[in-house]
């Protein structure tokens, strides 16, 4: 898994140049401006969920904003962090429809703030608050839906499959923690290239992971496997950044 670019706030970090793991932007956003940033505050490369799948979405939602200033990046932060509280408690009704509709919330979230992130790059409003709230909401966001969907588990699975849950939240936030402070360089290789040329970057970040644990698992039947696809992930991700520490 790759780690927290510096600068980033987090996922979708404010920072112009920043490249977290929350990383946004997808598609050709317009012409490059300073440091790579396009002109709607996308960044040149960025994880494929949020290039494939929040991005098609996020960058038009910049733009009518940028034009006509209805929210600050600041109030779309707050946006994201009030939809992401309210994932756990949508989760943990322990239905099928809490189920769909958390995740649902939960992509809403990020998308939000995939948009306070970009729309600060856009229009060069950024400030150590907005930095401090994209923080926060971040990790209310991953707390929310990490205690609401261990409750479901509890509530509905076998041989206590709600341990699973727990875990992922455990290692997920010990991720998030020991992988921050890496600059990301220029791709190497040629199939790093080629994911380059379409925004995206070689490895998987916790975006990735988190989408595929919070939003993929419960739209799907298979909400105990993506779990244990999210633990894999963290695990392999914990175990690069330690090994790179120790062999530094």
């Amino acid at each position: 898994m790759g780690e927290r670019g510096a600068g980033s706030a987090g996922p979708q970090g404010r920072g112009a140049g920043s490249a977290g793991p929350q990383g946004d932007g997808a598609g050709s956003a317009g012409p490059q401006g300073d440091g790579g940033i396009t002109a709607h505050g996308a960044k040149p490369r960025d994880y494929w969920w949020t290039v494939l799948a929040v991005d098609p979405v996020a960058l038009p939602v910049v733009r009518l904003l940028a034009r006509k200033g209805w929210l600050t990046p600041d109030q779309v932060s707050f946006l994201s962090l009030v939809i992401g509280l309210a994932v756990g408690p949508v989760f943990a009704t322990a239905t099928r429809a809490g189920l769909i509709a958390g995740a649902v919330l939960f992509y809403l979230s990020f998308l939000f703030d995939c948009v306070d992130g970009k729309l600060a790059r856009a229009t060069g409003i950024s400030s150590p608050k907005g930095v401090l709230l994209d923080r926060i909401g971040d990790g209310a966001r991953r707390a929310s839906a990490g205690i609401g969907l261990t409750y479901y588990l509890w509530r509905t699975g076998d041989n206590g499959d709600w341990l699973w849950a727990a875990v992922f939240a455990i290692l997920a936030a010990y991720f998030m923690e020991v992988s921050g402070g890496a600059e990301r360089g220029e791709p190497a290789g040629s199939i790093a290239q080629a994911l380059a040329r379409r925004r995206l970057l070689p490895n998987p970040g916790m975006p990735d992971v988190a989408a595929i644990v919070y939003v993929i698992g419960p739209l799907t039947p298979w909400v105990v496997p993506a779990l244990w696809i999210g633990i894999v992930l963290v695990v392999i991700g914990i175990a690069r950044v330690l090994l790179k520490a120790i062999t530094a």
